[in-house]
């Protein structure tokens, strides 16, 4: 018997996206047991570490084309099951190379959940809940991320590297029978975002859902950089012992996750899930400029402004998944949500690189400021749909 109710199969969803994410994501958690296994330096260990970021890279669009034509069930299990054997494999893998070819498959084989799990929201929730069961779908990323700072690093102290990422496999594995429960996508309704037969109209051919997923990119640039700098801010500039630093920036993780939801719902009942995008960046962009220049003239001001630009970078995702789902339609969701990851994750990947740069020339403070120029191009890059149900009627 598989289960139809659309909440349970979210929330089925999310425990495989969860898998996923403490699969690709959690290998940072255990670098020092990295890099004691392979007998190597913290720079080594950290470039393994990033490999399953870039087997995400190389294969997403491409299983972005498996869930449009298999179905989010079967690349879902399919991808628990690869996901799970790369990380047995780890246990036979040899030396720095093996190690580092095994880490680039489980990036390569955990990649299409996330995508998937968004086209299972397109297809199961109607335009009047969507906005908020994508800012659910969202918050697997923290959780995931979160589940694994908390179990592996004791776990790999314990056991060393290789048999702490079975726990990953392991809740892989148990995810899997929970995707088979449920049930194949409902037929179209009003709503739902396009024709499940794979007939509808090329989506690219217009300019929105390219825009959109320029919006997606420009935006990731101030958010990857207070992900990556707000800590080192906190200690360099402010003077904060690296702890308390560490426990502000986690605690801005909380009303960033739950401004998700809440815009979520406000896109549900508006019907526009793009025009609050647009508030948001116009929003960040001068508050990321006034954290360049307030705090030398009046310091006080520095930790509120970091705290508020850190919530708010954070708020867009949901909102920009969903309009790129509804742009799609079902039968393009997999493959647009697919590039939605794979642009973000360039845009992840390329942002500390530029900031690095920055940081050079005119010191970290400046960071802000160059981060604030991409949210202000994001202003103007928004399309201007007619609201979310606007984009589900194509």
């Amino acid at each position: 018997m598989r289960v139809r109710n659309r909440w349970v199969i979210l929330s089925f969803a999310m425990v495989a996206q969860i898998a996923g994410v403490t699969a690709v994501f959690g290998v940072p958690a255990v670098l020092p047991q990295l890099g004691e296994a392979l007998g190597t330096g913290t720079a080594q260990a950290g470039a393994v570490a990033g490999l399953p970021s870039l087997g995400l890279l190389l294969t997403l669009l491409l299983w972005g084309v498996v869930i449009d034509r298999a179905g989010e069930r079967a690349t879902i299990v399919l991808s628990l099951l690869l996901t799970a054997a790369a990380l047995a494999a780890l246990r036979a893998a040899d030396g720095l190379w093996g190690v580092s070819a095994v880490m680039l498959a489980v990036g390569a084989a955990a990649g299409p959940v996330n995508a998937a799990s968004g086209r299972l929201v397109l297809t199961w929730f109607s335009a009047a809940e969507r906005g908020f069961a994508m800012g659910v779908r969202q918050s697997a990323l923290p959780l995931g991320v979160a589940l694994a700072a908390l179990v592996l690093p004791g776990a790999a102290e314990r056991w060393g590297f290789a048999p702490a990422m079975t726990l990953p496999a392991a809740l892989a594995l148990a995810a899997v029978p929970l995707v088979l429960l449920t049930a194949a996508p409902p037929p179209a309704r009003p709503g739902a975002g396009g024709s499940p037969g794979g007939t509808a109209a090329n989506p690219y051919r217009g300019p929105a859902l390219w825009r959109v997923h320029g919006v997606s990119m420009l935006l990731g640039v101030p958010q990857v950089t207070l992900m990556v700098y707000a800590l080192v801010y906190l200690v360099q500039e402010q003077g904060w012992e690296a702890p308390a630093a560490g426990a502000a920036v986690a605690a801005a993780q909380l009303p960033g996750a739950v401004g998700r939801l809440l815009l979520g719902v406000w896109s549900d009942r508006t019907g526009d899930r793009m025009r609050p995008v647009r508030w948001l960046a116009a929003a960040t962009a001068p508050a990321l400029l006034l954290l360049t220049l307030l705090p030398p003239l009046w310091n006080g001001a520095a930790v509120p402004l970091l705290l508020v630009c850190l919530v708010s970078t954070m708020w867009h995702n949901g909102l920009t998944f969903t309009a790129v789902a509804e742009l799609a339609g079902t039968a393009w969701a997999g493959r647009a949500l697919a590039a939605q990851n794979w642009l973000q994750a360039v845009s992840t990947t390329l942002t500390p690189l530029l900031m690095a740069a920055v940081i050079t020339l005119w010191g970290l403070p400046a960071v802000f400021a160059v981060a604030a120029v991409f949210a202000a191009a994001a202003v103007a890059a928004v399309p201007a749909l007619r609201g979310a149900r606007a984009g589900a009627h194509r």
